[in-house]
């Protein structure tokens, strides 16, 4: 019954992605003015990108539902169903702009438009077919964490500790270790639940609020170097961004796995359930340093045709010659790793930790590096050096909770010395 319940509630999830998308709607509508002065656009990008703006607030409440229906799959243990949806869309979503392109479908005006609708239709298309797989794809009668509640609750009413069984609260910097209470009381329990809910959402509202903010500032500097610089920037930016989606499978896959065995440990005192969480970790961040390097080899061998793709512009050619092309190229395995590392941090569910790593690389690193771009080195690669470097500083602590806190951790539990 009460799997029934959680079951029909995640049916609500996407109803709130809805509601929140539309409450972004509204915000960026009035907000088109003030970030449109911010941007100093020129005319003539300002014609072309008007449209598309539109179009792209419209998506936003499909993007929302889509992160949410995702979301509830890899919550399913359904991660090649997520995948595939995801992998389905962008799909959709290439076949559509090259159809745009190759058939001459607009004007030079009217191209973003309508990639802009192609990219509304592929949304639309995956909500859809997601919201399907979630009626007809249920999750598992009992999950593991479900197991440990379960066998809390058939302990008897005198507040007996379990000798092998300890609470791990990994949002703290500590392990809360103690008696466990066999009868908690319900109300506080829930209201424990929810509080601790908000609190992880809060968390990734604001790690996520701050990356998309270093993308908006690089855009914003970028715009002030001329429309060349801008279309530049551009380019790198999709680029730069496409190893992380082809990572995406392994990051999903060390949220999901990592998850499980993270249970199981902690129901476990067998030193092989953490030898299996590292092995695990290691395997999918293998394979996440290995695309990475993989896409990076191959910008550095297709440079040439693949600027061609975007431009034919000798101004815009020679800013991506400029040290640009060959950043793209190195940083490409540390995108990897960061993106499968995200993946991994969620596993463990660190996410204040996740938060605070942003606010320091946001703070610290990436705003002076940002800063120095525009009135020192006024360089589109200095823009991109600053991102690298908030990367850099995110692999850093993502390799720190990981590797040492998290399997020091799963080594004490698996020796009994916490």
């Amino acid at each position: 019954m009460e799997s029934h319940t959680r079951h029909s509630y995640t049916f609500h999830l996407p109803e709130r992605g809805l509601a929140g998308g539309t409450l972004a709607c509204s915000t960026l509508a009035v907000l088109k003015p003030p970030i449109t002065l911010l941007l100093n656009l020129q005319p003539e990008v300002l014609r072309g990108a008007t449209p598309y703006w539109w179009v792209r607030v419209a998506i936003t409440p499909l993007v929302l539902v889509n992160m949410s229906i995702s979301g509830i799959l890899q919550g399913f243990n359904r991660v090649t169903a997520a995948t595939m949806l995801i992998s389905g869309q962008a799909l959709l979503e290439i076949a559509g702009t090259l159809a745009v392109f190759l058939g001459g479908l607009g004007s030079h005006e009217t191209y973003l438009r309508n990639m802009g609708l192609v990219t509304l239709a592929s949304a639309f298309i995956s909500a859809c077919v997601g919201l399907l797989l979630v009626k007809l794809l249920p999750p598992p009668m009992t999950s593991a964490l479900d197991e440990r509640q379960e066998l809390l609750l058939a302990e008897d009413s005198a507040s007996t500790p379990l000798p092998a069984d300890v609470l791990l609260h990994t949002d703290e910097e500590a392990l809360v270790v103690g008696p466990v209470v066999a009868k908690a009381d319900s109300d506080t329990s829930n209201d424990n639940s929810l509080m601790g809910f908000l609190s992880d959402g809060a968390s990734m509202l604001v790690r996520s609020t701050l990356l998309q903010a270093t993308f908006f500032i690089a855009l914003a500097v970028a715009s002030r170097m001329g429309t060349a610089a801008l279309a530049a920037h551009q380019i790198v930016a999709q680029l730069w961004l496409l190893t992380s989606y082809v990572t995406d499978g392994f990051a999903v896959a060390g949220t999901v796995l990592g998850s499980r065995l993270s249970h199981q440990r902690l129901d476990s005192t067998n030193s092989s359930d953490t030898r299996s969480l590292q092995v695990l970790c290691n395997r999918i961040l293998s394979s996440g340093l290995a695309i990475g390097t993989f896409c990076g080899f191959g910008f550095f061998v297709a440079e040439d045709w693949l600027i061609s793709l975007f431009t034919k512009a000798d101004v815009t050619i020679d800013i991506l010659h400029n040290h640009l092309w060959s950043l793209l190229c190195v940083v490409q395995p540390l995108n990897s790793l960061v993106f499968v590392y995200d993946g991994l941090l969620y596993a463990s569910q660190s996410f204040a930790f996740t938060r605070n790593v942003m606010l320091v690389g946001f703070c610290l690193v990436f705003c002076p590096m940002i800063t120095v771009a525009q009135y020192t080195v006024k360089a589109l690669w200095g823009v991109w050096v600053a991102k690298a470097a908030l990367n850099l500083c995110r692999l850093l602590g993502g390799m720190y909770r990981i590797h040492i806190w998290w399997f020091q951790t799963a080594e004490s539990l698996s020796n009994g010395t916490v």
